[in-house]
This record gives C-alpha cells, structure tokens and sequence, in this order.
C-alpha cells in the first residue's frame, strides 16, 4: 500500500513541477517579445547613428576628440555636419533622419538633416508627415573656440529617426 501513496505522490510532485517550469518559460518568452518590440528597428538605427557621432571617425561621421576624450568639437558639427549634407545619405540610413545638437545654454544650436527621403524621390518638403518616429537623447559636453580660446558647455544631441510617407499622394 506504502508504493501506490509514494507512486502517487511523485505523480503529482512532477505534475506541479512541469506546470510551473511551463509557466516560467511562458512569462520568459513574454517578457522576452516585449523586450524585442521596444528595440525596433528605428531604435536600433537611432542608436547606431549616435555611436557614430560619439565617434573620433573622420569627419563627417564622428565628432568627438578622441577614444578617450569624448567631448564634441562644435567647430567640426558647425563646420562639416550643420545645413551641409544629407544626414541620411552621409549616415547610411535607410530612413530619414534629422539630429539637432544644441548646448544647455542654447547658445549654439543647429539642425542636421535628411533632404530627401529616398533617392530619386521628390523634394523632402512633400514628406510632412510620419507614421513612425523613434528619438534618442544624448547628454554630452561640448569643446567651444571662440578666438583661439577653448571652453566647455553641456549640451544634447537629439536624432529623430523615422519612417516617411508622402504627404501628396
């Protein structure tokens, strides 16, 4: 009688263990998804663009000093990156992209960004509108010159990556 109770015991022991190994894979695999939904593509893309431009790359990618003084140099964003170019074509990208690098103080500030969309598309101004927008913040601090003298400020970098649709269709 002893063996049918223990029999018995190791059943239901092993019943509760699968239905709880069932339900911890279950909550993994949902949390998992939820983790992967929120990297989207253009999160992923946003994030790609700002390592380039925290960067020591050559210009026009990266505009910090050097791999261990991370500072941006405002001369070469004014001088190479701002209403020069298109960020999205200078970038690589496969969607626009607008980056607005501003100090703290909002003294300096400008725009980079896509002037069209796609090649061979009509002008950017047609693309007001956005379905998908994905922005990322970065903190830094800014090297200023001004008449041979270096200062520093803090300041962001905004990129706006996101999916355009034309507006005049």
């Amino acid at each position: 009688m002893k063996g049918q109770y223990f029999s018995f015991d190791a059943i239901v022991g092993a019943s509760i263990f699968i239905l709880t190994l069932v339900a911890i894979f279950s909550y993994w695999y949902g949390i998992s998804n939820s983790i992967e939904q929120q990297q989207s593509i253009l999160a992923k893309e946003a994030i790609r663009i700002a390592d380039i431009l925290y960067s020591p790359t050559e210009i026009p990618y990266g505009t910090t000093v050097n791999w261990s003084d991370r500072h941006l140099v405002w001369n070469h964003i004014e001088s190479n990156l701002c209403g020069g170019g298109d960020a999205q074509e200078v970038l690589g990208s496969e969607y626009g992209v607008a980056i607005h690098f501003t100090t703290r103080t909002g003294s300096e500030n400008c725009w980079w960004y896509s002037t069209s969309v796609y090649a061979d598309s009509v002008d950017a101004s047609s693309y007001g509108a956005s379905n998908e927008i994905y922005h990322v913040r970065r903190v830094g601090s800014y090297l200023i010159e001004d008449e041979g003298e270096w200062t520093t400020d803090l300041g962001y970098v905004d990129i706006y990556v996101y999916n355009p649709f034309n507006i005049n269709n």
